[in-house]
């Protein structure tokens, strides 16, 4: 009888914690968008899900005329839709959105939120050797360390280029909140899931 108490303790204690678990990230998600809803933080999006297969495009080329680069697909233009939606019905002071040279970062970001200039800091590092690289990344850091608008800065850019300056894993249409804390130093305050796959 006692084997049978202690084997069914556990059991319900996991069952709590994983249902607690499973709460957690709705809560978190709510505490970044109130941080947002502050003003002055950086968001470091990915751009949304792209055509994928040979027909899809080439990820590392750039074309300007975005007929031969791989682009958003249906399923990403609609996650990009919908992240702009996000982002306007929580009132989200937005104070300029950047992307890189890439046609799936610009659209991104004129589906979300209606406008976002190229910056060449965001190319994808990918192209890029060692050396330009690490230029890139640190002002890239330098960017989002001196931040100091009212509203949020809006950056759209690639997996490397986010993966260079955080340890978050982000999937498509994901973005990272930074607080900028002056010069090239910032705090990652934690990610927001849009729900997107590779």
């Amino acid at each position: 009888m006692n084997s049978v108490a202690v084997f069914h303790i556990p059991l319900a204690a996991t069952l709590l914690a994983v249902g607690l678990l499973g709460m957690a990230p709705a809560r978190a998600d709510d505490a970044l968008w109130a941080r947002l809803a502050e003003g002055g933080k950086v968001v470091l999006m990915r751009h949304a899900s792209v055509t994928e297969g040979r027909n899809g495009g080439d990820s590392l080329l750039r074309d300007p005329s975005c007929k031969v680069e791989r682009n958003l697909s249906d399923q990403g233009r609609q996650q990009a839709k919908a992240l702009g939606e996000r982002f306007r019905a929580r009132n989200i002071p937005i104070e300029a959105v950047r992307h890189s040279p890439y046609c799936r970062t610009a659209e991104t970001a004129q589906l979300a939120f209606g406008s976002g200039s190229e910056t060449a800091y965001l190319s994808l590092l990918e192209v890029l050797g060692a050396e330009e690289a690490a230029v890139q990344t640190a002002q890239l850091n330098q960017v989002i360390g001196a931040y100091a608008g009212k509203g949020n800065l809006v950056l759209v850019t690639h997996e490397p280029n986010i993966g260079a300056v955080s340890f978050e894993m982000v999937k498509p249409a994901d973005f990272v909140v930074l607080q900028p804390k002056g010069g090239s130093e910032f705090e990652e305050l934690g990610v927001v899931r849009s729900g997107g796959t590779e």
